[in-house]
């Protein structure tokens, strides 16, 4: 949208970010979907768990996996790397479904949900964004940032306007430019967060079960019911809010 005033053009800006707002809509998550997110992360988080609570790679037990058994050891790592990632598209697939149905009133189940998710464009999406930042961070510390924040609403762009995994890239740094500082506010701080909160969950699961596979099973499936939503929440809120303020100008 273009403004001229005395012969010159330029672009309005959109409404400056509020935190406020954001953090409104992540506890209206908690407090009308708790159901949902606890109901579908002990689905989702509870079946991967069985198989991430394996320790295939432990120097005690290497030894037992020869012969034949070898390939059933490269058939568990191969797993234990891409169900969590399949397992965490699912989950904020779920996340996004329960608060488009607050918004809209039309009711997503489950199995709706992992029918629709366009797996494929959120897959390639996390491995590329895994890569960008990893660049960025081995580079300087700085530009790791600033591709966490930049990229930041990459799966809500997917799973809310159907983009393919190139083009959410482009609109997630379209959508947060304007706003970055507060982004990145609230980004960065919430990945220390998330990571604080995955790690008491296992050290919590470890203390109810021990070190063997119950209490990995455990750990897994806490660390990620405290770690999992809040991040999902947090980024399908603050995409909103950016949205909301695309067409809205800003105050004088």
């Amino acid at each position: 949208m273009l403004r001229r005033r005395g012969g010159d053009s330029d672009e309005e800006k959109p409404e400056r970010l509020r935190i406020r707002p954001v953090l409104a809509r992540i506890a209206a998550g908690y407090r009308y979907d708790w159901k949902l997110l606890l109901g579908a992360g002990l689905l989702v988080f509870g079946g991967i768990g069985l198989i991430t609570a394996f320790d295939a790679l432990d120097p005690n037990t290497i030894d037992e996996w020869s012969g034949g058994w070898s390939v059933v050891l490269v058939l568990l790592i191969v797993a234990q790397v891409s169900v969590p990632l399949l397992g965490a598209v699912f989950y904020s697939g779920v996340v996004a479904a329960g608060l488009e149905q607050r918004r809209s009133g039309v009711r997503h189940g489950i199995a709706d949900v992992a029918r629709s998710l366009p797996y494929r464009a959120l897959i390639v999406a996390d491995i590329a964004l895994f890569f960008v930042m990893a660049v960025g961070f081995l580079a300087l510390i700085v530009p790791g940032f600033i591709f966490i924040t930049w990229f930041a609403l990459i799966a809500p762009a997917i799973e809310v306007e159907g983009l393919g995994a190139r083009t959410a890239f482009r609109r997630s740094r379209d959508l947060v430019r304007p706003h970055f500082w507060r982004v990145a506010a609230i980004v960065i701080p919430l990945i220390f967060l998330q990571a604080a909160l995955e790690s008491g969950g296992e050290q919590l699961g470890h203390s109810l079960l021990g070190e063997g596979y119950l209490g990995n099973w455990l750990a897994s499936v806490v660390s990620n019911l405290l770690g999992s939503p809040l991040y999902a929440l947090t980024v399908l809120a603050l995409y909103f809010e950016i949205r909301a303020r695309e067409r809205i100008p800003a105050r004088r």
